[in-house]
């Protein structure tokens, strides 16, 4: 279902930090098996990735970002989805957790750079 204006209003409200638009590929890896996700948003506090079956709202995902010459690991929470059935898009909210101090600066400095 798409967001009426007002959803998209009350969601902006709950960002702490605005998001760029990007699309930058992001390796998540579990056991022997290994996936690609679109990342088509960024800011220092999480990230929008676009999936087909988004993960459960709490889900924790571990992801590599490559950040031009930067490969950095990154941990977060599944803490919205989104489905667009009219625009065949969907995906998933992601709020960044245990974020470590260099990761935060290195996406600090990749955004600053866009």
């Amino acid at each position: 279902m798409a967001m009426k204006d007002n959803d998209k209003h009350i969601q902006e409200e709950r960002r702490k930090s605005p998001r760029s638009d990007i699309q930058i590929w992001a390796v998540e890896r579990s056991g022997n098996s290994t996936s690609f996700h679109l990342l088509k948003n960024l800011s220092t506090n999480g990230f929008f990735i676009e999936k087909r079956l988004p993960f459960p709202i709490g889900t924790v995902v571990h992801l590599e970002l490559e950040l031009g010459p930067e490969k950095i690991p990154v941990k977060g929470e599944v803490i919205d989805n989104y489905k667009d059935p009219a625009a065949n898009y969907s995906g998933a909210g992601v709020r960044f957790i245990d974020m470590d101090e260099n990761v935060n600066r290195i996406i600090s400095t990749y955004l600053k750079n866009l």
